[in-house]
């Protein structure tokens, strides 16, 4: 591994140095929270795993954030809703302000089960208002379906600077047919019980022919919390139910830095569906009614698209979205899916209830793969799927699960249970055992495999303690297998993950954490015998990464976070590789109106396997959590500016610089030469 030249850490000093002595006055803190609650979430995750559903999480706790949750007047599933609080935080909530109403919100730390770390969770998406009160009558006044009205509109434009290899060839030589902008639009109308909304995207490299043109649009007429119909929504929705082993789209959280508090879901239902994400949402038509007792229906039929064997036979759809080529236009919605089913959840004093089924059918034939990892993977045109969910409270535990069964008799179950064990300690335990033909592809359940929920088999322990005020140790230990082979395997393999955090809070200017990560994986690995064949072996892939990561508030206004990160990494049968990473990262807000993050980064890998990750600030609904690799140099600047009460803009430019290769990328997104820039503009008015 080589080192950077005296000239990159020359620079790197002078910017932490030049940012250190800008003047600011305020931050925005609502905006850090969430970010850094996003940042816990993926920076660990590969960039294709997290794209899939980091942009519905994003988009759904940043529309969280700006529309919080009354916590005086708000049902069991609204608080439900909010990151931190389960079914045990969320009735004690009740029962307190049965007795009188939250009048500020720091009064939640008062609350049985809420303490420091629960509070700083939640504290983004919840506000304190009046108690409410509805009326049959107030459903024919204008004033009732017009009240809480707003209006957003907002552009998204994205571009790489460099020209790639997709746009020098000709569309008939397979170059891309369209421009090299990414460009997305949105047109949504909320009130507190109607949701409209159109969304517009073309990917770099589309085409798009007018307003009508696009290679991805969605749009939804919903009507929400209206008495006991919780839910109306005609054309696009996702829906979340139980610990999604049945039905799961819109994102959830897993294992990462919390490691208490995440393992278990808190279903969302059906929800109008507004993202960019063009594969993880259903489109027809869904309701749910009821208080108690509350019954689900829904119908979706939409276009997919799927390589083509022969005839009417094809692979299971891609979750790409990329239409680029004359050969993507070709099999773009060349088949149809249908989903139709429903949910009944019953609330009782013991707990929540719910049992949830579907059933789903393609109009063409859906052929396995041919590598032996297909080799229980879904195959036919019709699967349906059936589970009963649980959660619920014994004692001061939390307890939750799912059993699931797919239509060829594979099952899949989840279970565990949170608790505080001391008074500063709380624990989660869970069990998951995902049978190798259990198939459930529209589902996410909680596991090693960012996947559907199959062939996996684990046991996971976390624990967090507050040692003192100003110091909390956590980590978790997550040991799983497979009872068949995965992609790249032949044989049944297995392994473990465990992490380690140490949190210091110094004092309200700074605090900085240590964290290390290691986990170890069944790989196989070939060499040459004494008869020179080669012999296939089984090994271990051993991974191990330390983090220290500081942030220290200069002034009300100016955040800085210094980051070093290092990694080991060996391959089955090789020799150990090493990478790090070294980053500062600057927040300024000079004025409320205006925020600026800025980060230089340096890192050095030997290669892929000893790549870093870093979750970068973005523009509005934006998932980006980079994968860095090689040795290069990386800069981005990101600025948000709050024209008016009603205009917002967003700015984004971020520049690679690798010093060891004059070649980046493959294929149709190679780019000759050793630099990669690209920037990003967002507008968005509200009123």
């Amino acid at each position: 591994m080589s080192v950077f030249s005296t000239k990159s850490i020359g620079v790197f000093c002078f910017g932490v140095m030049a940012f250190c002595v800008i003047p600011a006055f305020g931050q925005d803190t609502t905006a850090t929270d969430v970010e850094e609650q996003l940042e816990k979430a993926f920076e660990e995750l590969d960039s294709e795993e997290s794209g899939l559903t980091g942009e519905q999480l994003t988009q759904f706790l940043e529309d969280l954030a700006a529309n919080p949750i009354n916590i005086n007047s708000a049902g069991l599933d609204e608080l439900l809703q909010v990151p931190g609080i389960n079914l045990k935080v969320a009735r004690a909530i009740i029962d307190y302000r049965s007795g009188k109403p939250f009048e500020y919100k720091a009064e939640l730390l008062e609350v049985r089960g809420i303490g420091d770390a629960t509070y700083q969770r939640m504290s983004p998406y919840v506000s304190i208002g009046g108690t409410q009160s509805r009326f049959r009558d107030v459903y024919m006044r204008p004033e009732y379906w017009l009240s809480g009205q707003k209006v957003d509109v907002f552009s998204r434009y994205q571009q790489d600077l460099q020209t790639k290899e997709g746009y020098k060839r000709p569309d008939s030589g397979g170059g891309y047919v369209g421009n090299p902008t990414k460009y997305y639009h949105r047109f949504r109308v909320t009130t507190n019980h109607v949701s409209m909304n159109l969304t517009q995207e073309k990917d770099a490299g589309e085409a798009v022919n007018g307003i009508t043109g696009f290679d991805y649009n969605s749009a939804h007429f919903a009507l929400t919390n209206n008495g006991k119909l919780n839910d109306l929504v005609f054309g696009d929705y996702s829906l979340s139910f139980g610990q999604g082993l049945v039905l799961w789209s819109g994102g959830a959280f897993g294992k990462g830095r919390e490691v208490t508090g995440t393992i278990s879901k808190n279903e969302r239902g059906v929800k109008p569906y507004s993202s960019a994400q063009e594969t993880n949402f259903f489109r027809g038509v869904a309701a749910s009614y009821g208080d108690k007792l509350e019954l689900t229906g829904f119908y979706s039929k939409r276009p997919r698209t799927a390589s083509v064997i022969s005839g009417d036979t094809t692979r299971f759809p891609t979750s790409s979205g990329f239409h680029r080529t004359e050969n993507e236009l070709v099999r773009r919605n060349n088949i149809d899916q249908t989903v139709y089913g429903g949910r009944a959840r019953l609330d009782t004093r013991f707990g929540l209830f719910g049992v949830t089924g579907y059933q789903n059918i393609f109009n063409s034939y859906i052929a396995q793969g041919t590598s032996l990892s297909n080799r229980y993977d879904f195959e036919g045109h019709r699967n349906s799927v059936l589970g009963f969910d649980y959660r619920g409270l014994i004692g001061s535990a939390f307890v939750f699960g799912e059993l699931a069964r797919s239509e060829n008799g594979g099952l899949g179950v989840v279970t565990g249970v949170e608790t505080p064990i001391l008074e500063n300690t709380d624990l989660s335990l869970s069990y998951r055992n995902y049978q190798r033909d259990f198939q459930s592809f529209l589902a996410s359940g909680f596991g090693e495999s960012s996947s559907a929920p199959q062939n996996e088999e684990g046991f996971y322990v976390g624990l967090r303690h507050q040692l003192t005020p100003k110091i909390t140790l956590s980590g978790y230990f997550d040991q799983y297998e497979f009872a068949s082979p995965r992609f790249g395997t032949t044989q049944a393999t297995g392994g473990y993950d465990m992490l380690g955090l140490t949190e210091f809070f110094v004092n309200r200017e700074l605090n900085f954490y240590v964290l290390l990560r290691s986990e170890i994986q069944d790989q196989e690995f070939t060499i040459q015998n004494e008869r020179g064949q080669e012999e296939l072996l089984l090994g271990e892939e051993k991974r191990t990464s330390l983090r220290v990561n500081f942030e220290y508030s200069v002034s009300p206004g100016v955040r800085l976070r210094s980051r070093v990160e290092l990694v080991r990494n060996q391959e089955a049968g090789a020799d150990w590789e090493e990478g790090y990473l070294l980053y500062q990262d600057v927040r300024i807000q000079p004025v409320p109106a205006l925020r600026i993050d800025g980060r230089f980064t340096l890192f050095d890998t030997d290669s892929f396997n000893t790549r870093v990750y870093q979750f970068e600030s973005d523009l509005l609904y934006v998932m980006s959590n980079t994968v860095l690799y090689d040795r290069c140099q990386r800069a981005y600047i990101a600025v948000k500016y709050d024209a008016a009460n009603f205009i917002d803009f967003w700015f984004k430019y971020g520049i690679t610089i690798f010093e060891d290769r004059q070649t980046v990328g493959s294929g149709l997104e190679e780019v000759q030469g050793n630099v990669r820039n690209s920037f990003g503009v967002q507008v968005r008015i509200q009123f």
